[in-house]
């Protein structure tokens, strides 16, 4: 049997004095607003919390590499490789990848240091697949990444480039999480910025994979959908250079090819099955990820119609890669504001799943900080938990607080979930 819910919302107005460590507060009640529906019992109100210190702006650590890169729309070049040396890969940067054993896709190459297989000619980094006897395989190529320098959490992150031609060719520009805060593959996520096989030219891929949707089930998309909707009338990767990207937030991957946006997903709550798992099952992007370039050969995807032996060299060109992040510090004046709508669903025994509105900030939300009967049960970066420690039969005191990169927190917004 359905239990009634009813919502009682009292908004607060509050000013707040700070004098060294003691806090002043003064509050006063401006309106109450109450709903009746169906479901267990919820009551949300507003109060007061305190305001942390700030943090060090973007700004002021542009790497020298990357002082002659513009900020445009408030985004700030933080790391680059413009590939503007010979030799080797820039070692403070990237790192080598070696050897072969498909890489969980049944690839066919084995991955070098070499550089036939890699090198930087002072303007671009060269990768190039060969058709050899190398170690008992057929094929040889490079794969780098920054996995042992540098990982990133959200940010526009960028490359410009030609990929290489012929069917059997699997050319990547991808990101993997550096600790897999939540398990091994899928669990913790995988970023593909730009993914092509050659088989199927023209057609480049973004995709995401997480625990419920991986592999071919992975979320994402491709740029026939700026043919078919007009925004461009052609696609020639092999030839031209083009710059693939993605805008990673707090709740949404957007994917870029030329500039021209052809694919979003994000958290979403309203997906088949969400509200029965933690955010996490299908949003595992709140943690740091690291870059990756390569050059596959074959494999599941790359070799679906087999490898034609008449491409090699087969040669993937890249002109730079570049990260941008926001500035949300410099010139943040207000704290977050309260959040707002809250929904509840899937209630029973110890579990409840909690949705709400975003908070609205001046620059943008960094996390929430939710507590459980006054014990603090998570901080999240999507607006929306699943609570695990509900105490049973009983009225459970929610919390939530939003706070923005400077580090202001919102006031406090209370519910209570009766189970």
């Amino acid at each position: 049997m359905y239990k009634k819910i009813i919502i009682l919302m009292m908004m607060f107005s509050a000013t707040i004095a700070l004098i060294g460590c003691d806090q002043t507060t003064t509050t006063t009640t401006s309106s109450d607003i109450t709903t009746t529906t169906t479901s267990s019992s919820l009551t949300s109100t507003s109060s007061t919390t305190v305001s942390s210190g700030v943090t060090t702006s973007l700004i002021d650590l542009i790497p020298t590499e990357c002082q002659q890169l513009e900020i445009t729309d408030g985004w700030v070049p933080v790391w680059c490789d413009e590939f503007s040396y010979t030799g080797g890969i820039d070692l403070t940067k990237w790192s080598y990848q070696t050897g072969g054993g498909g890489y969980g896709n049944n690839e066919l190459q084995y991955y070098t240091d070499r550089e036939e297989n890699l090198y930087v000619d002072g303007n671009n980094l060269l990768i190039k697949a060969l058709y050899e006897d190398y170690e008992y395989y057929e094929y040889t190529s490079a794969k780098i990444w920054t996995v042992n320098t540098e990982s990133w959490k959200y940010g526009k992150f960028e490359m410009r480039a030609m990929i290489p031609y012929g069917t059997g060719t699997w050319p990547a520009f991808w990101m993997m999480p550096s600790t897999f805060k939540y398990g091994g593959w899928p669990d913790s996520g995988e970023i593909d910025i730009m993914e092509h096989v050659g088989y199927d030219m023209n057609v480049v891929h973004g995709t995401i994979h997480t625990e419920r949707f991986a592999g071919s089930n992975g979320r994402g998309g491709s740029t026939t959908s700026l043919i078919t909707d007009g925004t461009i009338t052609s696609i020639d990767v092999a030839n031209e250079f083009h710059t693939y990207g993605i805008i990673w937030d707090e709740t949404s991957i957007t994917w870029y090819y030329d500039g021209y946006e052809f694919a979003s997903v994000g958290y979403n709550p309203y997906l088949t099955g969400t509200t029965s798992y933690d955010t996490t099952v299908d949003w595992p992007f709140d943690q740091s990820f690291y870059l990756i370039l390569n050059l596959a050969i074959g494999g599941n995807w790359g070799g679906v119609e087999g490898v034609d032996a008449l491409i090699f060299p087969a040669t993937y060109t890249i002109d730079y890669v570049r990260v941008y992040q926001q500035d949300y510090i410099t010139g943040d004046t207000s704290s977050p504001g309260v959040i707002s709508n809250p929904q509840v669903f899937n209630v029973s025994g110890k579990h409840a799943y909690l949705i709400w509105d975003e908070a609205q900030d001046d620059k943008n939300i960094k996390l929430y900080e939710v507590y459980v009967n006054n014990v603090l049960f998570d901080k999240t970066s999507v607006p929306g938990v699943l609570f695990t420690n509900l105490i049973e039969d009983s009225d459970n005191y929610i919390k939530i607080i939003a706070m923005d990169y400077s580090g202001k927190f919102s006031d406090i917004f209370e519910t209570v979930i009766t189970t």
